[in-house]
């Protein structure tokens, strides 16, 4: 029996590691293409991630996205590195066809309206947008802060204060992270704009905004489509959409390469702006947490399976959870009896001392009478041959 119990108890054991195994080696380097569109190469700051993050298959296209391009892949960075070469709709079908597989992140960077080239993005990340069936928008717009900023109101630091809670996860480690000269991302629902600060949409979540100080100004034509310029508030730089499917979008307002001053690692061009500890900047923990979020979710299927086994296994560690509580049941059941009869041999060790004394006492009587009887056998014959002669003689 406590064979039988201790075996089950490994076995229970040997199953929950199994399903620890399971789940990390689930774990996966996941595969991530970075579309600088016009670019030459990578630049710094990209080459940077990708040795951070060295565990990532890691695949940068310059040139026009193909299916060819996309296959495989987990998770979609689109920058147009030069503003002025548009996205073709050969390359927007691809990149529908990629997302329609489901399990994908796709992140679709914007900017502001400034008129350098910088507003020529704006439309471009808008049709990309459209083209996946997301509810966000680059707004024409400019955002500043004259507050919370990296020593130009068009330096902003993003703040993670008002995060959605369901997205937390995103933010971790992060207090602020730079969005240069960026835009402002809003929602666009049956033609239809609308900023995100006043207004929920089903599955959009603000992940990153401006600080309470933060103000819209207007650069160049056309107008802002949900926002006035001069107003102020908290506007989003950075959102999240669920889009179904295992499906995210990431919209933001400046892009994590390639841009002027790009969210991550700005240090790298400038470190004695942003590599002071004094003027945090978080926007490669930021990076880095998204990562992380498209490389799980890129193995969705195979998080799937391995979940309906693992809920398998948790049935057998039930069942043998169950069949140890009832052998639990039994030992102890058991351990009553042995206790009780444990009782009764203490008693009959006792009934047998007290026996023992009794037959010891019987045994020192009876020397006893058979001493006295000797005695008198030996009186009564001595008594006999001396008294039985005189009476005769009489």
């Amino acid at each position: 029996m406590k064979n039988k119990f201790i075996g089950l108890l490994l076995l229970s054991t040997l199953i929950m590691s199994m399903t620890s195994f399971a789940l990390v080696g689930a774990q996966s380097s996941g595969k991530v293409v970075v579309h600088l569109k016009g670019a030459l190469e990578a630049d710094d700051n990209l080459k940077a991630a990708m040795e951070d993050y060295a565990y990532v298959d890691w695949s940068v296209v310059t040139e026009d996205i193909t299916a060819a391009d996309l296959a495989g892949v987990d998770m979609l960075v689109m920058i147009q590195a030069d503003p002025a070469v548009e996205y073709s709709s050969a390359e927007l079908s691809a990149i529908t066809a990629w997302f329609d597989e489901g399990n994908k992140l796709l992140w679709v960077a914007s900017d502001s309206d400034y008129p350098d080239g910088q507003e020529l993005r704006i439309p471009d990340a808008n049709a990309v947008l459209e083209a996946v069936g997301s509810s966000l928008r680059g707004e024409n717009g400019e955002a500043q802060d004259p507050v919370t900023n990296f020593d130009a109101a068009y330096r902003i630091k993003g703040v993670s204060t008002y995060c959605s809670e369901d997205y937390k996860f995103l933010v971790a480690g992060v207090t602020y992270a730079q969005f240069h000269g960026c835009g402002v991302i809003v929602g666009y629902v049956n033609g239809n704009y609308y900023a995100l600060e006043d207004t929920e949409i089903d599955g959009v979540h603000v992940i990153m905004t401006t600080s309470d100080t933060g103000v819209i100004s207007d650069e160049s034509a056309p107008a802002p489509e949900a926002h006035s310029p001069g107003e102020e508030g908290a506007f989003a730089m950075m959102v999240l959409e669920e889009m179904g499917d295992g499906n995210y979008v990431i919209a933001t307002s400046d892009a994590p390469f390639s841009h002027y001053s790009p969210m991550y690692k700005p240090e790298i061009q400038r470190d004695d702006r942003y590599g002071l500890e004094s003027n945090p900047n978080q926007g490669a923990v930021l990076f880095g947490n998204i990562l992380d979020l498209a490389v799980r979710n890129g193995m969705g299927a195979e998080i799937t399976t391995l979940e309906d086994e693992v809920d398998g296994l948790e049935d057998d560690v039930t069942g043998l959870t169950s069949d140890v509580a009832d052998l639990t049941d039994e030992v102890a059941s058991l351990e009553a009896d042995v206790s009780s009869l444990e009782g009764d041999v203490s008693t009959l060790t006792s009934d047998n001392a007290a026996l023992e004394t009794d037959l010891a006492a019987a045994q020192s009587s009876a020397s006893t009478m058979q001493l006295a009887a000797v005695a008198a056998l030996v009186i009564g014959v001595v008594v006999g041959y001396f008294v039985g002669p005189m009476l005769k003689k009489e």
